[in-house]
């Protein structure tokens, strides 16, 4: 499990209407997303199928997410080498600040050892961060 943790300057209803908007718009809150397709859409979860371009992989993955006030979960249901999911969190801490906690708990799929990339997930926080202040 990797989790990074940071501050944003908004509020806690403005904080989760962006997580809500991130489940159809990831491209503008984790880097390297294209190809977006919402797949299957209700009540109780999104199923979303997307492409992730790092400098040294492509993938396509599918992904069934959940959302709760004030959690929004990323289940891997199809990715070639991982399995498990992404949390997103967040709590008050006052009128215009909210904290933001992102979790990766994945395991490759024929080791099961743990995915340990802190660099990954402070990025994508520090992007949402970003984006949800600017917007």
């Amino acid at each position: 499990m990797v989790q990074f943790t940071t501050q944003v300057n908004a509020s806690l209803e403005k904080v989760w209407q962006h997580l809500i908007f991130k489940i159809e718009k990831p491209e503008n809150f984790v880097p390297g997303v294209s190809d977006v397709f919402i797949l299957e859409k209700n009540e109780n979860f999104v199923t979303r199928k997307m492409t992730i371009t790092t400098p040294e992989t492509v993938t396509t993955l599918v992904e069934k997410i959940t959302f709760i006030p004030y959690k929004v979960r990323f289940l891997l249901v199809e990715h070639p080498k991982f399995e498990g999911y992404v949390d997103n969190d967040i709590q008050f801490i006052s009128e215009n600040e909210t904290e933001m906690t992102f979790t990766i708990n994945w395991k490759d799929k024929a080791t099961q050892t743990e995915m340990n990339n802190q660099e990954m997930v402070k990025n994508a926080v520090l992007k949402t961060k970003k984006y949800i202040e600017e917007n």
